[in-house]
């Protein structure tokens, strides 16, 4: 049924035979359609009946504003009573008939958004944990290599370096070759179908590797796995951003990073009792539930209305932000943007054709050079051999039991970077954590370095320098460099060239991630553990350098100054205070 603009909200036509109810717009008395007019002047039992008549009829409205895009048709059954909403139906199957907060009937999104008394912080923030489940996988894939390889050791079933080596970084290798292409997957199938394929590529991946008998079996694992995570690390770097309003989304967006580093802990604590091929039955199991939520799961607001499913969008923004929420003008501004999207976009070739530009080339370079000197602190190695680098070093401390302390390690600073980061200079920030970061590791490798010379080994009394050690790298790697890297790279990258540029720092930094990597331990054969993490303290003193040098001070400035600061040259050391 059509309605205009001009009828009132508190107005509401009802045909006889069907006994349609419509919740109409506001505008005072306002006026009916010809075709309603004519549908109640003809309609069975229903002629000759006045205004007055009618408006007997009319349900209750709610008393906040519905947006014209939400106000969906009640059906009503011919022998059902009028004032009862059991046996209204909603045309709109994101919706049903159901009280608002003030008790009011009308088409509202299904109860498994919650109920009204729901915030809209939590509802976003539901959203957001389930989608961010991703990186809790993406998170036991990096840290299964360092429970798994020391324990195959220990069972017999030994692999080569070279073997080792692959085992742990082919994910980073499938990201290099994949992560163009898992932008366009996402963006073709969306976030909810992506993932539910995932846990089912997951799930094979797993099965693989807790049955294999050989390295190959093994490495088809991790070739699956690699393909997951190229996918699922997109989706938990765009959605918390889509789905959440401006004032929570940086807590939104570092929800991700916190899971993936818990995703590392739990499969470290995993690692103290638990074999590896029990490791995986373990995270098969837990794949169910996932698979449940994910099923409840809605896709972005920008994801729908790029798809032009403009009803979708509506209902799930009413989801997200609560049935009290106006969501009208956000509604607007997010087809105004898609609209805008689509005509000023530059393509793919032209984005590229940009970065003949200094304005566009020097902040694509400076976001992949930040991210290298990131990588160069030897975290990835850290995660990944976690176990075997605490053997190596002679401690006396259970390895595994190391492990679980260096999980916590990275998990809780994830929660403290976030009020760093709003409140401290980015350069401050970045440069105060790095330079902790180098003495630790230098410290480190220079115990080890003098200790590897005696054949006696470490001494018990000293076993806890190495997790010390590691300890402090780990707290200042978690509260300032990662997530502080990761901002500047969001700050630097210019709008134009953004879906270019973010496809090279994503391929560069899973270079990085995989030459660490592979590269850890033939450096460990070749210049013994002690010279492996001076040299990381050394890289990581150089990345102290870069930062006072070429970087500006981003906190504070928007976009456009930025850009004029980069192109301008105006990098000042007096900027960090």
């Amino acid at each position: 049924m059509k309605t205009t603009n001009k009828m009132t909200e508190k107005t509401m036509a009802q045909v006889a035979n069907g006994k349609v109810h419509e919740i109409l717009p506001e505008g005072g008395e306002g006026e009916e359609t010809d075709e309603g007019r004519q549908a109640v002047d003809e309609g069975g039992g229903g002629g000759g009946r006045s205004r007055e008549e009618r408006q007997d009829k009319i349900l209750p409205q709610p008393t906040t504003e519905i947006p014209a895009q939400e106000r969906i048709p009640l059906v009503v059954d011919d022998g059902a009573s009028e004032s009862s909403t059991n046996h209204l139906e909603c045309k709109d199957k994101n919706t049903n008939a159901q009280p608002d907060a003030s008790g009011q009937t009308c088409c509202l999104p299904k109860k498994c958004c919650g109920s009204p008394v729901f915030s809209p912080f939590c509802r976003q923030l539901a959203n957001v944990l389930v989608a961010c489940l991703a990186g809790l996988c993406v998170g036991t894939i990096h840290a299964f290599p360092a429970v798994s390889l020391p324990r195959w050791e220990e069972a017999g079933f030994v692999l080569t370096t070279a073997q080792t080596t692959w085992f742990a970084s082919t994910p980073m290798v499938i990201s290099v070759l994949t992560c163009w292409g898992s932008g366009i997957v996402v963006e073709y199938l969306g976030n909810r179908k992506c993932l539910m394929i995932g846990v089912v590529s997951l799930a094979l991946s797993w099965i693989v590797i807790a049955i294999a008998e050989s390295f190959w079996a093994l490495l088809l694992g991790r070739i699956l796995q690699g393909l997951t995570a190229s996918v699922y690390m997109v989706i938990i770097t765009v959605y918390p951003a889509e789905v959440s309003i401006s004032c929570w989304r940086g807590v939104m967006t570092g929800i991700s990073e916190a899971m993936v580093m818990l995703g590392a802990f739990l499969t470290y604590l995993a690692g103290i009792s638990l074999q590896p091929s029990a490791i995986g039955i373990l995270f098969i199991l837990s794949l169910i539930p996932m698979l449940v939520a994910y099923y409840f799961l809605r896709d972005s607001p920008l994801w729908l209305a790029r798809q032009d499913k403009d009803e979708e969008v509506a209902s799930t923004l009413r989801c997200l932000r609560g049935p009290t929420i106006d969501i009208t003008e956000e509604l607007e501004q997010i087809k105004d943007s898609v609209a805008t999207e689509r005509i000023q976009k530059p393509s793919a070739t032209e984005q590229l054709l940009l970065l003949r530009k200094m304005i566009y080339f020097k902040p694509v370079l400076l976001s992949v050079l930040v991210l290298l000197f990131k990588e160069l602190t030897g975290q990835y190695a850290a995660m990944a051999y976690t176990v075997k680098i605490f053997k190596m070093a002679g401690s006396s401390l259970d390895p595994y039991w190391c492990a679980v302390v260096m999980g916590a390690a990275r998990f809780l600073p994830c929660f403290t970077s976030w009020i760093l980061i709003e409140r401290l200079p980015r350069r401050l920030l970045i440069c105060t954590c790095m330079t902790l970061a180098s003495f630790a590791l230098g410290t480190l490798g220079t115990f080890l370095f003098f200790w590897s010379k005696k054949t006696d080994g470490l001494p018990p009394s000293l076993g806890w320098i190495p997790l010390l050690c590691f300890l402090v790298f780990t707290l200042v790697f978690g509260s300032g460099i990662g997530p502080t890297c990761w901002t500047l790279v969001a700050e630097l990258l210019p709008s134009r060239v953004r879906n270019v540029g973010a496809g090279i720092i994503n391929t560069c930094f899973s270079l990085f991630l995989f030459l660490v990597g592979l590269s850890f331990p033939f450096m460990v054969e070749g210049m013994g553990i002690g010279l492996v993490f001076i040299t990381y303290s050394a890289c990581t003193l150089s990345g102290v350098v870069f930062v006072l040098v070429c970087l500006p001070e981003t906190k504070g400035m928007s976009f456009t100054e930025i850009q004029t600061v980069l192109t301008g040259n105006k990098y000042k050391i007096s900027d960090m205070a």
